[in-house]
């Protein structure tokens, strides 16, 4: 009887040894199946490099700083032109290219050379009248051609806007479309680059003394942007077009330039910390 009592005993100890392994190894499985189902998920160099970008400890200031200048405008820009009209197109181009050729000739003898003066536009259209016919119907009738031809004329002698007129008016040309005075793209660079430093110096004044009440400190700097400069120009549009101007309507204009402001303007990000 004792025989068949131990018997039992090792058999209920066997069986719970086996339910025990089991469990073990079913929790094991289940645990490694978990684990790499993360891993593949997110990877552990990817969630390095988060915490490093994004590191909840990190503290910042953004702060925008500018600096503007004053100066002369070294560049004298006019757009004229001539435009001419005839019954035929060959006849209105030839009597356009006579007057333009004229123009050019006139301001390359005494004003200009020949390389600041570029073609702007040219176009050439019909002309059309408005009849009624007999039936009262409007119809269109060719009536001739009309043809423009624009010239850009940039140069650095500023101080001779009123004679490039005068001149270019008196020997044909009937339209002035726009003066004004523009810094060349030299100097407008050179002024820009001594500008940044200067705006980049107003942003860190600006940013230190907000940190002055929360009693934080510059200790670095993360980025900087410098933004594309807006560069307004002095403008004295002469908007014209006129026929048969006489010579001493257009005598001796005064035309005078003005001083442009340049800005510079840059968004920097600081690193800050307690003092």
């Amino acid at each position: 009887m004792k025989s068949m009592d131990n018997r039992v005993n090792v058999a209920v100890v066997i069986g719970v040894v086996f339910v025990l392994a089991f469990a073990v190894t079913l929790t094991q499985s289940e645990n490694q199946v978990e684990s790499q189902v993360v891993e593949d998920e997110i990877p552990e160099e990817l969630i390095y490099e988060w915490l490093k970008k994004y590191d909840p400890s990190e503290q910042t200031i953004s702060v925008s700083g500018s600096a503007t200048v004053s100066s002369n405008a070294d560049m004298l820009i006019i757009v004229l032109g001539v435009e001419s009209e005839a019954k035929t197109a060959n006849e209105s181009l030839s009597q356009n290219s006579n007057s333009l050729n004229s123009v050019i000739s006139s301001l390359t003898n005494s004003v200009i050379s020949k390389d600041d003066i570029q073609t702007s536009n040219f176009s050439i259209y019909p002309l059309y009248d408005s009849i009624k016919d007999s039936n009262g119907n409007w119809q269109q009738i060719l009536n001739g051609y009309r043809v423009s031809n624009i010239l850009s004329i940039q140069t650095e002698k500023i101080d001779s806007a009123g004679d490039i007129i005068d001149v270019a008016v008196s020997s044909g040309a009937n339209r002035v479309d726009s003066i004004f005075f523009n810094l060349s793209n030299d100097k407008l660079q050179k002024i820009s680059d001594d500008l940044i430093a200067d705006a980049i110096n107003d942003a860190t004044q600006k940013a230190e003394k907000a940190l002055v009440p929360l009693k934080q400190k510059i200790v670095g700097v993360k980025s900087v942007v410098i933004h594309d400069n807006v560069v307004p120009y002095y403008d004295d549009p002469m908007r014209a077009s006129f026929d048969g101007f006489a010579e001493s309507s257009v005598k001796s204009s005064l035309i005078l330039s003005g001083d442009e402001e340049i800005t510079t303007n840059v968004s920097v990000v600081f690193y800050i910390s307690q003092k």
